[in-house]
């Protein structure tokens, strides 16, 4: 063989280790034998085997206990069961436990060698068909993640690059962006994605209850705790672990969750025993960090565990290609969901959506887009169906309003305190267009307020002002 595989017998009877390990060691296996269940499972959670070969019925531990222990750590790992006893019930509970095969002694030679050729084989199939899941997975649907713009496809290539590390995932980006969706997007293609993915958002809980919801709890613990209680940490077994806005923990909260990202285990409230936990961990949040360690409100050791590999997600108004995209996706939804024909939306009233700022970004997208698609009555969104706060945005509504008339001020001469009233109006007015409207006088002219004529004789003057100034 190429790539020698290890096998691991446990047998109570000597003269069976013997024969086994002699067997397939002429095969070309490495063979290691054991007649203590006890220690088999010690040795294989140390060096676990590819391959186990285990026995039923064997003083203090049995056989099936053995499997289903190192199966545990090892689900791909293959386990062929023999008995003297045979009966349907040991053989049901042998496939529950995750056996392969199960042969009754005395069994021929080819037997145990065929149950072992058989079990590589499907074993090679299995991992081939998750793997090409994988990277089907990865190639065509991230799920939930639409767009076509620079700074959306630059993130999908970085989630693609980090999805099958285990490293530490720290996603920052303002409120509504999708920091969830890029969660799930990296577990999905990850090696852990067939096992699960849970969350908690870090500023929906009280301490106590947070501290119960990460770590679990025992019974008795505090008031109202009826049962012990698994923490979410360890449910997410081989799993991956989503914190969202993590900024939100307390200081006692961030030393034990420092504690436990150190030492890959916690402590539940009110036990005395660490219980480790194997899940991979990517933490969410809308706020600088990095300030609030500058600002002491966080602790800068918890901030570097957790910032091993940052990601950004754009706010909307950074990815505004993406807006036409994302408005026929949300339609279509809404559409699926009530089983109404999809409306079409008008060139205006998509540019509209498209040269607003969204504060909220996509959640208050898709929340604008169900609006509308519930107080429109025809079969075509126009304009004039938008809400009144896109098509008549205020100043504060335009965002970067202010940085325009800074750098309009910055060219007045220095004994000018302020601009006058005429060269804030043509500040804006050429702001809308060229950033809003983008060079969209029509919509440019309803945005504004005013009429086409008035908007061209402004831009008339302006153009005069320039020629002589």
């Amino acid at each position: 063989m190429d790539n020698q595989l290890s096998v691991m017998i446990v047998d109570d009877e000597k003269p069976m280790l013997e024969w086994l390990s002699i067997l397939l060691e002429q095969q070309g296996y490495s063979v290691t034998c054991f007649s203590d269940g006890r220690k088999a499972i010690v040795e294989g959670i140390k060096n676990m085997p590819d391959i186990l070969v285990v026995d039923v019925k064997m003083p203090g531990i049995s056989g099936l206990e053995v499997l289903s222990r190192l199966r545990e750590k090892s689900p791909e790992l293959i386990g062929i069961v023999i008995t003297a006893y045979s009966s349907v019930d040991s053989a049901v509970q042998a496939m529950r436990k995750g056996a392969t095969d199960y042969l009754i002694k005395p069994f021929e030679v080819d037997q145990l060698l065929v149950a072992i050729e058989k079990a590589l084989g499907e074993q090679k199939i299995r991992i081939e068909n998750r793997e090409l899941r994988r990277k089907i997975r990865s190639r065509f649907s991230i799920e939930g993640i639409i767009g076509k713009s620079k700074p959306i496809i630059d993130l999908l290539d970085e989630v693609r690059m980090v999805a099958d590390k285990d490293s530490t995932v720290l996603i920052s980006g303002e409120s509504g962006t999708g920091k969830e969706l890029i969660a799930r997007a990296i577990h999905s293609i990850s090696r852990r994605s067939e096992e699960p993915f849970l969350g908690v958002s870090c500023g929906s809980f009280s301490h106590s209850l947070l501290e119960s919801e990460l770590f679990g709890h025992l019974k008795g613990s505090f008031t109202g705790a009826h049962r012990d209680k698994e923490g979410l940490l360890v449910a997410a077994k081989g799993g991956t672990f989503f914190l969202d806005e993590v900024g939100e923990l307390d200081r006692e909260l961030q030393v034990k969750l420092l504690r436990a990202l150190q030492e890959r285990q916690v402590l539940p409230v009110g036990g005395t025993k660490q219980i480790p936990f194997d899940a991979r961990i990517i933490a969410a949040t809308n706020a600088n960090l990095k300030e609030m360690v500058d600002r002491d409100d966080f602790r800068p050791d918890l901030y570097y565990r957790l910032n091993v590999i940052p990601l950004h997600v754009p706010a909307l108004r950074d990815r505004s290609s993406d807006i036409p995209i994302l408005l026929d996706k949300f339609i279509e939804n809404y559409s699926e969901e009530t089983g109404e024909t999809a409306r079409s939306i008008t060139e205006e009233a998509s540019e509209a959506l498209t040269n607003y700022s969204w504060p909220g970004n996509i959640r208050e997208l898709e929340n604008v887009v169900e609006r509308v698609c519930v107080m429109t009555r025809g079969s075509e969104i126009t304009f004039d169906d938008l809400p009144d706060f896109i098509r008549e945005p205020t100043v504060t509504d335009a965002g970067m309003f202010a940085d325009k008339v800074s750098a309009v001020e910055s060219t007045f001469p220095t004994e000018i305190a302020t601009p006058t009233l005429d060269e804030i109006e043509k500040a804006y007015t050429l702001y809308v267009l060229e950033h809003r409207a983008r060079g969209q006088k029509r919509l440019a002219a309803k945005l504004l307020g005013i009429n086409e004529s008035t908007l061209y004789r402004r831009l008339e003057k302006y153009a005069k002002d320039r020629e002589n100034p």
